[in-house]
């Protein structure tokens, strides 16, 4: 790839994603690392808040919530990174990561993902797309914090049905994980106040009237 290409940014993001990240380590021609399929039960923890840990791990399938203390912080799925940000210097967690789902990841030491990516002319550009996406999650997140409670509710809900929800036409069907509980806990709302706004959304047509799962109608 030409250099002045990597300054491009639809190249970084085209280039350099997780899927991309993953087929660059299982690629052994040129610099071999060793990589674990690992398979974690749903409920079941990857590691705790505050321990250091080894290794770097890239979603095959599944979903996980990241914890810090009582409260959830993150959801990551398919073709995630899990342990990325402390690759550098291998701090302590600072989240617990917990599996929401049965889910698959591939395991890489994360001195062994370092070494190859500082052997390759491009490698920290994976590094470099990685802390891009944090920053404008975190950002997307503050925003969402402060905005009008019902509003926030829809913006999540329609959010988490395009990332982790089956699609169709007409509605987003999302997992059941995504409980009213765990969605109040998310955007730091009362369950009770959650439960009011849905039973309004169920009124105004945004949300079907299941009990046990959502569905989110799109908006024409």
């Amino acid at each position: 790839m030409p250099y002045l290409d990597l300054f491009d940014k639809a190249v970084i993001d085209e280039h350099f994603s997780s899927n991309h990240l993953l087929g660059l380590l299982q690629d052994n021609h040129d610099y071999e690392i060793e990589c674990e399929k690992v398979e974690l039960a749903r409920h079941e923890v990857l590691f705790q808040e505050n321990q250091i840990h080894d290794y770097m791990y890239i979603i095959e399938s599944g979903i996980f919530g990241a914890w810090r203390g009582s409260h959830i912080i993150h959801f990551i799925g398919k073709d995630g990174f899990i342990g990325i940000d402390s690759i550098l210097g291998n701090e302590p967690a600072t989240l617990t990561l917990i599996s929401l789902t049965k889910s698959s990841l591939w395991r890489f030491a994360k001195e062994d993902v370092m070494r190859k990516l500082m052997y390759m002319q491009e490698g920290l550009f994976f590094l470099y797309n990685n802390m891009k996406v944090t920053n404008e999650y975190l950002i997307n997140r503050s925003i969402l914090q402060v905005t009008d409670a019902k509003e926030r509710i829809k913006i999540f809900m329609t959010q988490l049905g395009k990332l982790y929800g089956e699609e169709t036409p007409t509605q987003f069907i999302l997992p059941k994980i995504f409980t009213k509980k765990i969605i109040s806990n998310y955007l730091n709302l009362t369950s009770t106040t959650v439960y009011y706004i849905c039973k309004e959304l169920i009124k105004e047509g945004f949300l079907e009237p299941m009990s046990y799962q959502l569905i989110v109608n799109k908006v024409d």
